[in-house]
């Protein structure tokens, strides 16, 4: 890789900042990482521009979480466009990481262009679907005090100010979880999604199942 060194100044660098625990810490970083690789690799994308846009894609998060700024994606790209440029990065590259990265979000306007955008953006939704995304849910649910299953979902997503109680991984998934296999760009996104989407479905069942009393 033409970059390596200054890829793993800044891995370094991501590390530190987002070695706090939650279901957007260093090690979601981490697996998103080696997803877009696989993928990249698989689709014949740019597997060096991958790599540096998912090793940032979420490097501000957390301001976003403190309401310092509106769209992580937004501010991670324009900062990662900024960390690559000022260690010498040629500007037409750093400015294809930034792409990647201000597209990639679920709920984010800006729609992946790129076949390097599409790999990032499959990447990050497949971190929350499977045995890890129903671990994430469930991580971001303890952290907020909500049920481990709820009766009726909602009708809509968990927010700032919705009673915890009434909410549940149960609801993340019928609004958001189950939806994911239908949002992949690459082949390979959309083979390893159905496969995870299965065992999801699997999962909640037997929850429901269990939680009922019923088996």
């Amino acid at each position: 890789m033409r970059h390596e060194k200054i890829f793993q100044e800044l891995y370094e660098l991501v590390r530190r900042e987002m070695s706090a625990g939650g279901a957007h810490s260093f090690d979601h970083v981490e697996r998103v990482l080696a997803l877009a690789e696989r993928i990249a690799r698989e689709e014949g994308a740019d597997v060096e521009v991958v790599r540096f846009a998912a090793l940032l894609h979420d490097i501000e998060r957390a301001r976003e979480d403190r309401g310092e700024v509106e769209c992580h994606a937004i501010a991670s790209a324009e900062r990662a466009k900024r960390l690559l440029l000022e260690r010498g990065v040629d500007i037409r590259f750093a400015e294809r990481v930034a792409e990647c990265i201000r597209s990639h979000r679920f709920r984010g306007s800006a729609t992946p262009k790129s076949l390097e955008a599409k790999v990032l953006s499959d990447a990050d939704k497949l971190d929350a679907t499977g045995a890890v995304g129903i671990a994430r849910a469930y991580l971001f649910g303890g952290k907020h005090g909500q049920r481990v299953w709820e009766e009726e979902p909602k009708k809509e997503r968990f927010y700032p100010g919705m009673r915890a109680e009434e909410y549940s991984p149960r609801t993340e998934y019928e609004l958001k979880l189950s939806r994911l296999k239908d949002r992949m760009y690459t082949r390979a996104g959309r083979r390893i999604a159905e496969r995870r989407s299965r065992f999801m479905k699997l999962f909640f069942e037997e929850l429901e199942r269990e939680v009922k009393g019923e088996d």
